[in-house]
């Protein structure tokens, strides 16, 4: 029986949740380094774009995410004052980028990512330092 291979994640934020997970799934021995004292998100929504599910996808949480958000009506981007950049509804953006816009809270993005993980797998309150920077240029 081989050893599995470790590796150290710093951040727990969605980036790196993601590749824990990801790393996790190929059977790696994976630890997470936060220095915020939890996982807590900072921010409130955050929209998925299709190939961010596809993404997601590949560590078997697409799914799962796309069943907690239904876009309905239509949407778009503002100018600060107001005036409309571009709208579209969802049926639109799904048939021109081939999936869903997800919308859904951050904190529930890292909730679905950290479950994934083992439960000593993530160390919060935990800065990394870089030892050795290798060679200039």
């Amino acid at each position: 029986m081989g050893r599995a291979e470790r590796a150290i994640v710093i951040g727990g934020g969605i980036g790196g949740l993601t590749a824990a997970v990801a790393l996790h799934r190929r059977g790696a021995r994976v630890t997470v380094l936060e220095r915020a004292p939890s996982l807590e998100p900072v921010g409130a929504a955050i929209s998925l774009a299709p190939n961010a599910l596809r993404g997601l996808d590949a560590i078997g949480l697409g799914d799962d995410i796309r069943a907690l958000s239904a876009w309905q009506g239509d949407g778009g981007l503002r100018a600060p004052s107001g005036r409309w950049l571009s709208r579209t509804g969802a049926a639109a953006a799904e048939e021109r980028f081939g999936g869903p816009l997800v919308l859904l809270h951050r904190a529930t993005l890292i909730d679905h990512l950290a479950a994934r993980l083992p439960p000593d797998s993530v160390r919060t309150a935990a800065a990394a330092h870089l030892v050795d920077p290798g060679e200039a240029g």
